[in-house]
């Protein structure tokens, strides 16, 4: 309670883990700075569900989070896919990653650009998030294949994982914010390349 308070998302998060306790919903699923990700959903196309559902997957809203990899911040960018996204933003100058609403910004107009690599699928549009839009593309099937098998079938657990995760958040976070449950984008079948 106290590190929702106080606006430490990550920290509620982390307590709650901790203790077992998935009652909390709330806490568990923060709608942190929701003026910046509605703008950039709207800005960028999203469903703005699907931002935090990849800000909580990614980073679990710890603002200055690091990766081993070198990715940083709540969306989890590495600096040269966050200088190139500031710069079709038309953000000249320092490029901030570790700056949360910077990073958002960034993200998401990351996010959009997977999307529209790959088939306009939110579905394949995570994947490449987390694993490369290249190797998402490997991974197409031969035919038209439904969206839950496919998720089945990527050869990587760690982003099989991540997909379906990223999935059930984003449907928490449409109840979350009010919206009407929608998956039919998510459902759509995969197509070949």
């Amino acid at each position: 309670q106290l590190a929702v308070q106080w606006d430490w998302p990550d920290r509620a998060i982390a307590a709650l883990s901790n203790s077992r306790d998935f009652d909390w919903v709330e806490w568990r699923f923060p709608l942190f700075l929701p003026s910046v990700v509605h703008a950039a959903a709207q800005r960028e196309g999203l469903d703005p569900a699907w931002i935090y559902a990849v800000i909580r997957q990614e980073s679990l809203f710890q603002v200055d989070a690091r990766s081993g990899a070198g990715a940083l911040g709540l969306m989890q960018l590495l600096p040269g896919t966050a200088k190139l996204m500031a710069a079709e933003l038309g953000e000249r100058g320092s490029v901030r990653p570790l700056d949360a609403q910077a990073n958002i910004r960034y993200g998401s107009r990351y996010l959009r650009h997977t999307r529209e690599r790959l088939q306009n699928h939110p579905a394949l549009a995570t994947a490449a998030y987390n694993a490369g839009p290249l190797r998402v593309q490997e991974w197409l099937p031969a035919r038209a294949m439904e969206t839950d098998l496919w998720i089945e079938l990527i050869p990587y657990a760690e982003t099989r994982q991540y997909v379906q995760r990223v999935m059930e958040y984003t449907v928490v976070y449409q109840q979350r914010l009010g919206l009407a449950l929608d998956l039919d984008a998510w459902l759509a079948a995969v197509q070949p390349n």
